[in-house]
């Protein structure tokens, strides 16, 4: 049985904007944090840069 929606957004590096990945969020955590808040502590490898880098992120249209 689910207990809530999460919304699927594509990861992109900040510098190059290679597509690096998806995440899972919930639009809303039980603290009441958005999902914005997570992503601004999210760091991903670039194999372009060769590095950690800080990533974007992107909601995807087919996300249920």
């Amino acid at each position: 049985m689910p207990r809530g929606k999460r919304t699927v957004f594509a990861v992109f590096c900040s510098e190059t904007g290679n597509r690096l990945g998806s995440a899972r969020f919930h639009k809303q955590d039980k603290k009441g944090r958005a999902w914005k808040e997570h992503a601004q502590k999210l760091v991903k490898y670039c194999p372009a840069c060769r590095k950690r880098m800080k990533v974007t992120l992107k909601e995807e249209r087919h996300s249920k």
